[in-house]
């Protein structure tokens, strides 16, 4: 919380996409995700022996993971939890935490689909890959154009979206492949 002349001034969270997706494609902060969305309430001690990792690598992925807007963080006297309420001031964040908590209380297999899927919209630059390609396919000169980057460096980009699960190819064209994945649904939603 900020201070501006006497007045309490919650700080403004408005995480981009793009980082968002980063910090949902680490495997140990998906565990984590997933241990407190089956079991609300652990602390972080409990969350780090469940997880095998260390007290302190645990509470730094779980602030990553509150940073994105999707965990709530509560004390009580020396205990650190961790629950999964969304920020209100992050928009976006709230329908994530919907998909993500309805996928996770299952298959643990979804978490390499998830980590995959968040891979893919993982830099600034895939994300406008999809959001051009959300206007209709394209060639990949015309997403080279479009979005102001070398050949070689598009190929790079689409492999890591294809890999995710977001595009395919038909011949020439280049075209977002529908996704009924949840998580995919909510990630496209905030596109």
């Amino acid at each position: 919380m900020y201070r501006m002349r006497g007045t309490p001034v919650e700080k403004q969270l408005n995480p981009t996409l793009w980082r968002t997706c980063r910090v949902l494609s680490g495997h140990t902060r998906l565990l984590l995700f997933r241990h407190i969305v089956q079991t609300p309430g652990l602390n972080v001690s409990q969350l780090a022996v469940r997880v095998g990792i260390g007290i302190s690598d645990a509470s730094q992925e779980l602030r990553r993971l509150q940073s994105r807007g999707l965990l709530r963080r509560t004390c009580h006297k020396t205990s650190v939890r961790y629950l999964p309420i969304a920020d209100p001031q992050v928009p976006s964040a709230a329908p994530l935490l919907k998909a993500l908590q309805e996928v996770l209380a299952g298959d643990p297999a979804q978490l390499d689909i998830i980590a995959g899927m968040a891979k893919g919209l993982g830099s600034e630059r895939r994300v406008a890959l999809v959001r051009a390609l959300r206007q209709g396919p394209q060639t990949e000169d015309q997403l080279a154009l479009r979005i102001g980057c070398s050949t070689g460096n598009l190929k790079k980009n689409l492999a890591r979206l294809k890999n995710g699960g977001w595009i395919q190819k038909d011949g020439r064209r280049i075209e977002l492949r529908p996704t009924v994945h949840p998580v995919g649904q909510a990630l496209i939603k905030v596109l």
